[in-house]
């Protein structure tokens, strides 16, 4: 995804043009996790047991420009978007 990329939000279908791009700006590649605990049982951050990867990974975060909305400009994580038409 890159500046001047039309695209589309996934759960609405709002098309929007896109004005900026912030790398890795969003979520993490691992994190520490607390696994096999029964349901119930108080957890509290000394119990950490594990590091796995984070169920979205790393995100960028879009600055958009909406086509069918009045909102405006609005900054959203890439993965609510969908690339339609590639800018040269």
């Amino acid at each position: 995804m890159k500046v001047g990329d039309l695209v589309k939000e996934i759960e609405t279908g709002h098309m929007a043009i896109v004005y900026g791009v912030d790398k890795e700006y969003y979520g993490a590649r691992q994190a520490y996790k607390i696994v096999g605990y029964p349901p119930g049982t108080t957890l509290h951050p000394r119990l950490v047991n594990a590091i796995r990867p984070t169920k979205n990974g790393i995100n960028d975060r879009v600055l958009i420009l909406w086509t069918s909305k009045t909102y405006g400009r609005e900054y959203i994580p890439s993965n609510r978007l969908e690339v339609i038409s590639e800018s040269r």
